[in-house]
């Protein structure tokens, strides 16, 4: 009886362990901005990005469990002048200086999601909408830079690549994130 019940015990340890959800490598953030009339996309990465998550054998659980903190200055398109015409002039408000996203809502049937991003002292919630793939979570949607009160910054950014954009840029930006799980 004894290992009967020990069985049991042992196997229902096992099917939890292999639904629960639990982080296996870093977060990865990818934006992409548009330049041109012709919106030439231009991506990029941030190098110094905080994660807290907590495990969790359930999907919505483990999501929105998640607290993301990234350093605007760590921007990192692989063009050092474009990342300092980036940094100096967009993100160069002090309260601009830290990005900050959770989770708030998470749709498994319509694999969706909202991602509240805190920028320059104010947060928007943005839908996003994810897939599962060879263990990983990789969610995209788009925010617009105007939304954070960063006119000022925007446009200072603008005038300063003008000669480099053609004249033209745009305040949309695709963002995405990648969560590995096992």
């Amino acid at each position: 009886m004894k290992k009967t019940l020990f069985a049991i015990v042992l196997s229902l340890g096992l099917i939890s362990s292999i639904n629960a959800y639990e982080l296996n490598g870093e977060l990865g953030v990818k934006w992409t901005g548009y330049k041109t009339e012709k919106k030439a996309p231009v991506s990029g990465t941030f190098n110094d990005i905080k994660l807290d998550i907590k495990s969790s054998d359930d999907l919505s659980t483990f999501l929105k469990s998640s607290m993301v903190t990234i350093k605007s200055s760590s921007l990192e398109s692989k063009n050092p002048g474009r990342n300092l015409n980036i940094t100096s002039t967009l993100f160069s408000l002090a309260t601009a200086k830290i990005i900050e996203g959770s989770i708030s809502e998470v749709n498994e049937m319509k694999k969706s999601l909202t991602l509240n991003v805190t920028m320059n002292k104010v947060i928007k919630s943005v839908p996003m909408a994810y897939e599962m793939t060879d263990g990983k979570i990789i969610a995209k949607g788009v925010i617009d830079i105007l939304d954070f009160d960063m006119k000022s910054s925007f446009m200072a950014f603008a005038k300063k690549c003008g000669a480099l954009h053609q004249n033209k840029s745009f305040s949309d930006v695709a963002i995405e994130f990648i969560v590995p799980y096992k």
